[in-house]
């Protein structure tokens, strides 16, 4: 879980990493707390997608709490909002801000583990997204409905599943730090990511999604790529089950037995 941490107590900063970080380590997910002083500092490295969990305090020198929220709100509308205060009398403008809950000062490692178990609860009903600039225009996209991802030079080609084709600026590893490293995109060979959901077939040599798009693979790769998308496949069941919606896999997927 990648969380943001944003107070201008350092007291706070420290303790609320500390507990995050513990967190991870009982509930088995990792957890990748980041901690920002002020508002400002924390909107110039804010982007869509970029943290699910936002610890947010309400009375901050400069920009506070809630008008910092107001302009994540702009970028992002589905991260997991939580203030930190020393008073609930900031509850009418929390809502405006679609704050899942709240936490008053002194906090304590019961309060903080509750709220962050409730909203790891929550991410299931979530569909993780990015944003990119393509020319002057910032797109949102969600996840699913991305099938590859290219790079040419300094670009990324970026195919979607309605047809359309996008362009933007950016690294590879940008865009998997974008979309929090999410196990759907797998690499089918040197710069170039596809979405795990819409591979049809894997042989020896290509990598063939649901449109009939075809990527070279290496040899000596196909088995690995094969091996993560099996991988990929049996997470997903699992977490479907976990949640008592079991399905058929995204796609089916068919291995190409011949020489």
């Amino acid at each position: 879980m990648k969380i943001a941490i944003v107070d201008d107590e350092p007291v706070y900063t420290e303790q609320m990493k500390l507990l995050c970080h513990e967190f991870g380590a009982k509930s088995g997910e990792m957890a990748e707390p980041v901690c920002f002083s002020g508002g400002n500092e924390f909107l110039k490295d804010f982007q869509f997608g970029l943290y699910q969990i936002i610890f947010m305090d309400v009375f901050m020198e400069g920009i506070n709490g809630i008008d910092t929220a107001r302009k994540l709100r702009e970028i992002d509308h589905s991260c997991v909002l939580i203030f930190l205060t020393s008073s609930s009398d900031f509850m009418p403008d929390a809502f405006s801000c679609h704050a899942f809950d709240y936490i008053t000062k002194p906090v304590t490692a019961d309060r903080v583990f509750q709220v962050l178990e409730d909203a790891r609860r929550y991410f299931p009903k979530q569909k993780p997204g990015i944003r990119i600039v393509c020319g002057r225009q910032t797109i949102p996209l969600l996840l699913s409905d991305i099938m590859s991802v290219v790079n040419d030079a300094h670009y990324l080609n970026i195919q979607l599943k309605n047809g359309n084709r996008l362009r933007t600026r950016m690294t590879s590893e940008n865009f998997l730090r974008l979309t929090n490293h999410d196990p759907r995109f797998l690499s089918a060979n040197r710069g170039i990511l596809v979405n795990a959901d819409f591979i049809c077939a894997i042989n020896k040599e290509s990598c063939i999604l649901t449109d009939g798009t075809s990527f070279p693979i290496r040899v000596r790769d196909s088995q690995k790529l094969e091996n993560a998308l099996r991988q990929y496949h049996f997470t997903w069941l699992r977490n479907e089950r976990h949640h008592d919606s079991i399905g058929f896999l995204p796609h089916k997927y068919k291995e190409d037995t011949n020489e």
